[in-house]
């Protein structure tokens, strides 16, 4: 078993395979653990010389942590080979190398019970996994902050979205965003943060002034510079130096800054902290600046849509301001109109009510309907030219007067068009007598030339005319007026509009002052 040292070359197949095998090999009695022999391999990973080793125990070849677990696996009688993962040999300068062994069952040996065993350097392996590993947590924060930035937030509420998303990966620890003020002592503000080392943040005062405390701090530096600052490890770095007991029981190991830049003025920082030392690969710095930048496009956009919002509130108010004004200087004129004409006072407001029930049913927004309301309070305002005589004239009307009646439409255009109505209100007003199949005036408009609005107006003008007292007629029953809308439904009138107008009567009971019932 044992091999000479100063052999010049091994003396058998054996010894030519113990003295060439790849793998660093330590033969130990079974029941005590002393070396009984390694092989030149072991001598090079441990750093100790064979002598040195000869005079170990197997047992203190690793670190005081794993030695219960070592004298329990390896020192028994085994019947069948082992392996033993996540191990580690504690070399001669006291590095702590991870190994992955292998033991033998018991051999008689000269009469004594030895066990083989077989370490094999995992470090380069455990190293290509970490790489892999870090790069599967950035890939998955980057994943997890992406799609919070597609999502509808407040400017906290998206810091806040990011910065969960990255430390839902247990090795990113704590993640915050900082905004760089400009006040006096150019304070940092953490706008938001997160993860299970949240504490570290408490009552921290950051700055990101040169001459101030913490004003040469990883966060501080890459706000002021606008470039990426690493902290490898915060145990050694001088850099951390003034935070290093503080990380230390968080279990902070190493931290990334990146720069971003809002609305062209707002800097700020992306800052990340992992409970391993070296945890930033070149991938997962790549995917951290990557987003950092969409922070910065985030809340750009966030502020483009506040503003405008706010723009189009304002717009919204004004216009609303406007309509308003311009309703008030045109409400005398209507009045003065039904007090020339007595027996259609109120006419125009009962066909606003009516139209604005049909266009509330068939779902248009609230502006829509405002400006259908407008058009339907000032509809026969064209009116005002015709005199008092023939409006009230309780008997047949002559060629001429009803040429003359006619006409308001386009009297009513005149009066309206330079109005700066939000909608297109004089040419609502001017359509209201038009008809589907062209036999409407002023211009016998046909189908879809006709605008919407002046279609419901034009139904809705109707039912109230013919509901209410005439001087050359008593009021018809709503009934008998649903019947005769419902004959004209398709060929004159819109036939979607007036069966709308007919189920609000008939079976949602829309009551209307004035109104005869059914």
């Amino acid at each position: 078993m044992t091999h000479d040292a100063n052999a010049s070359q091994p003396q058998s197949l054996f010894e030519l395979a113990w003295a060439y095998a790849p793998g660093s090999m330590f033969a130990f009695d079974a029941a005590t653990g002393r070396m009984v022999d390694v092989n030149p391999a072991a001598v090079l990973l441990s750093g100790y010389s064979r002598e040195e080793l000869l005079e170990r125990n197997i047992v203190n070849m690793h670190p005081e942590a794993e030695q219960e677990r070592v004298r329990a696996e390896f020192l028994r009688a085994g019947k069948e080979p082992t392996v033993h993962p996540g191990l580690h040999l504690q070399c001669q300068d006291g590095q702590l190398v991870p190994v992955l062994t292998t033991a033998s069952k018991s051999l008689i040996l000269d009469g004594k019970s030895v066990i083989i065993t077989v370490y094999r350097d995992i470090t380069e392996l455990e190293d290509r996994e970490h790489r892999l590993k870090t790069k599967r947590w950035a890939l998955a924060a980057y994943a997890g902050a992406a799609a919070a930035l597609w999502q509808k937030h407040s400017p906290e509420s998206l810091l806040e979205a990011i910065c969960q998303a990255i430390t839902r990966e247990s090795v990113y620890v704590l993640a915050w965003v900082g905004i760089a003020e400009h006040g006096p002592g150019k304070r940092i503000r953490v706008a938001a943060q997160s993860g299970s080392a949240a504490g570290y943040m408490d009552h921290l005062e950051l700055s990101w002034e040169e001459d101030g405390p913490g004003g040469h701090g990883a966060a501080a530096v890459c706000i002021r510079s606008k470039q990426l600052q690493i902290v490898e490890d915060t145990e050694i770095s001088p850099v951390f130096a003034p935070w290093a007991a503080r990380a230390r029981q968080f279990g902070i190991r190493s931290g990334l800054s990146i720069p971003f830049v809002s609305n062209g003025s707002k800097n700020g920082a992306l800052v990340v902290y992992s409970t391993r030392p070296n945890a930033f690969e070149p991938v997962a710095i790549e995917l951290f600046q990557h987003l950092a930048e969409e922070i910065g496009h985030g809340l750009h956009g966030i502020e483009q849509e506040r503003q405008l919002i706010a723009e189009r509130e304002q717009l919204v108010k004004a216009e609303r301001q406007l309509t308003e004004a311009l309703s008030a200087m045109v409400a005398p004129i209507v009045t003065a109109m039904e007090m020339r004409d007595p027996y259609t006072a109120g006419h125009q407001s009962r066909v606003a009510e009516i139209a604005c029930a049909i266009a509330n049913e068939l779902g248009w927004t609230e502006g829509r309907i405002q400006g259908l309301r407008v058009a339907s309070v000032v509809h026969d305002i064209g009116k005002i030219s015709i005199p008092a005589e023939v409006l009230t004239k309780p008997t047949k009307l002559t060629k001429a007067e009803r040429e003359m009646i006619n006409g308001h439409p386009e009297t009513a255009y005149t009066i309206l068009k330079d109005i700066p109505f939000a909608w297109p209100i004089a040419e609502i007003v001017r359509q209201h007598h038009e008809k589907l199949d062209g036999s409407g005036y002023p211009f016998g408009l046909k189908g879809d030339a006709i605008l919407p609005e002046a279609r419901v107006l034009t139904v809705a003008d109707i039912v109230e005319a013919m509901s209410s007292f005439r001087p050359y007629r008593p009021p018809i029953p709503l009934d008998i007026v649903l019947q005769e809308i419902e004959k004209e439904a398709g060929s004159r009138l819109d036939p979607e509009i007036v069966r709308v107008c007919v189920s609000l009567f008939r079976e949602k009971r829309f009551v209307l002052t004035g109104f005869n019932p059914l």
